[in-house]
């Protein structure tokens, strides 16, 4: 060896999803049921069609816990190993070492986001089955020349995400 770290079985780091997205879940749904219970039970005498509002509420509640069924799920988010970076919410396969540039911070104050810019990104997207490319398409964190990732979506923090992911890619370019 030349002084470059190889990689080993212990060089994957897996990141769950943020624990704070479930509580947001359980806040958002169960204050619309209690809602629709209340409008049902106690909006006989005060609120016009209480019945349409108290079903409507716990519709959307059930909709609310449906659509962020994935929130509840300890599952991994985010994998980063020697051969390239995952994340679930891009809805790509892995992005290998070699497509990945920079790596940084940015968007508003109220929504920082990681910025993964991308190398030879057209090769990247032109590698992908029509599966995945259809995925992608309406994805707000896959764009053609980078890949974002929303502070508060993972256990961790962006910021503390940087020099671990800039750590690997320096170690994969060094075989």
């Amino acid at each position: 060896m030349t002084g470059s770290r190889r990689f080993s079985a212990a060089d994957r780091v897996l990141i769950n999803g943020s624990k704070s997205r479930r509580v947001h879940v359980v806040i958002i749904s169960g204050l619309l049921f209690a809602v629709g219970v209340g409008s049902l039970v106690l909006g006989k005498d005060h609120v016009p069609d209480h019945r349409l509002v108290g079903f409507v509420c716990g519709g959307i509640a059930l909709a609310v816990i449906i659509a962020l069924r994935g929130a509840w799920a300890e599952t991994v988010a985010l994998t980063i190993d020697e051969e390239g970076l995952w994340y679930a919410d891009w809805k790509l396969p892995l992005v290998p070492w070699c497509h990945i540039g920079d790596v940084y911070t940015t968007g508003i104050r109220l929504r920082p986001l990681l910025r993964i810019n991308l190398e030879n990104s057209v090769d990247f997207f032109q590698s992908l089955n029509t599966n995945a490319r259809g995925r992608i398409r309406e994805n707000n964190l896959v764009r053609i020349d980078h890949l974002l990732i929303p502070n508060g979506a993972l256990e961790i923090s962006i910021k503390d995400l940087i020099p671990l992911i800039n750590d690997f890619s320096s170690r994969a370019g060094d075989h």
